[in-house]
């Protein structure tokens, strides 16, 4: 394929396809989705499960290393507005080769950090470069145009595979630090980042905006530019909506292990429930166009977010292992489809006409809600010794994501 193919196959409600029907169909999605393993696997799931270990080490706090998490994501945010605009010109190979080799340099630079400052900085670098280039605003603006007419299913494809990234790393991150320390894990952990994304950076093609002579009628669907979007009140709710729930989301994300240990587990035993948990996100992303057709994508998205602050309810409730395992099945099934389902609302908001573009600027307010959840968490656990409080914080986010998506603009039928 060249650069601006698109993959051959059904389209519209055509099947997935089985065998190498499936592959030749949704090759490039899959290579996206093992990308999404290694970049969200290391950069953002494991981060949750070196905290302790850093921390015990080091004697650096958890408020502190929670910082390092933010400053990543706000670097992400910021770079992920000038990858998508390269991408809306370019296509993603070079966004993707420029982010892992930038992001493993530094976090190999970082695992070598003697002080909370130098650590900071350098994973802040490394994990703003990885998530600016390789995470869902570059993925899912990629798979959006490869597959225009099936936009659904590329996306359940791209995130079932992605699916794998919690269930992978966090139980390895927990093997390699307690076989070699968190040091060499994390540069143990950089090469396995490194051969996932690589397939994705030689081989997968397309995925830039249609030029003026390129356009088909659903290139042509969306807004124009971020000025333009901008004045839509749908597009500004939707964005706070969102932000919220990733405010939530990457706080559970970061904070759910340690607060496993707070409920009496090993780190072993929690990085491993942690992982179980990832495991049972797979059939919520599986289930995503089922449940997209079913109850249209607003309904879906509120299912989830409901599912998410009960769940988180039931771990700030724990004392009983019973409670952690309700919380790991809840929430990590409505995990599996509320960041694809996000994705896939955008999408239909947004249109494809300057996806990558628009999908950065939001990530820009999306990163920065991201890093303070986990810091208002981390500086709420330290004070209070105790994950409780945090974990409420954890809830009220997520109501007042509801009330935004309850209270949205209704689009005029055209």
């Amino acid at each position: 394929m060249t650069e601006t193919d698109e993959p051959t196959g059904p389209s519209g409600p055509a099947a997935f396809g089985r065998g190498w029907e499936f592959v030749a169909r949704w090759w490039p999605a899959i290579l996206l989705g093992l990308l999404t393993v290694g970049a969200y696997g290391f950069s953002y799931y494991s981060f949750g499960v070196f905290l302790e270990p850093i921390s015990t080490d080091t004697g650096w706090s958890r408020g502190g290393l929670s910082g390092a998490f933010a400053l990543g994501a706000i670097a992400g945010g910021a770079g992920g507005l000038v990858a998508g605009r390269v991408l809306d010109a370019r296509g993603p190979r070079l966004i993707f080769a420029t982010g892992l080799v930038v992001g493993s340099v530094l976090i190999l630079l970082a695992a070598n950090a003697s002080s909370l400052l130098a650590f900071a900085l350098l994973w802040g670098a490394g994990a703003g470069s990885v998530s600016a280039t390789l995470f869902y605003n570059v993925t899912m603006a990629t798979v959006s145009r490869l597959y225009p007419d099936d936009r659904a299913k590329a996306f359940t494809v791209l995130t079932f595979v992605g699916g794998f990234a919690l269930p992978v790393f966090s139980p390895l991150a927990g093997f390699v630090i307690s076989e070699w320390g968190w040091r060499d894990g994390m540069r143990i952990l950089v090469g396995v980042q490194a051969l996932l994304v690589a397939p994705a950076v030689l081989f997968v093609p397309g995925g830039r905006a249609a030029t003026s002579t390129e356009e088909s009628a659903d290139d042509e669907e969306g807004f124009g530019s971020l000025r333009e979007a901008i004045r839509s009140r749908e597009v500004i709710q939707m964005t706070a909506m969102f932000a919220f729930s990733i405010a939530a989301i990457s706080a559970i994300q970061v904070h759910h292990v340690a607060a496993f240990r707070g409920a009496g587990l090993s780190l072993g035993a929690a990085a491993t429930i942690a992982g179980i948990r990832g495991l049972i996100s797979l059939p919520g992303r599986g289930a995503l166009a089922l449940v997209q057709s079913r109850l249209g994508t607003p309904g879906a998205t509120l299912t989830i977010y409901v599912a998410m602050a009960v769940g988180t309810l039931l771990l700030a409730a724990a004392g009983h292992l019973a409670l952690v395992w309700a919380f790991v099945i809840i929430t990590g099934f409505a995990f599996g489809t509320i960041v694809p389902l996000q994705g896939l609302y955008s999408a239909e908001v947004l249109g494809n006409r300057r996806l990558g573009t628009l999908l950065g600027a939001q990530a820009v307010v999306l990163t920065l809600a991201g890093a303070s959840g986990p810091l208002l968490v981390g500086v709420i656990a330290d004070a209070s010794d105790s994950y409780g409080p945090a974990l409420m914080l954890i809830v009220a986010l997520y109501a007042v994501a509801i009330l935004l998506l309850v209270t949205r603009p209704r689009r005029q039928p055209s």
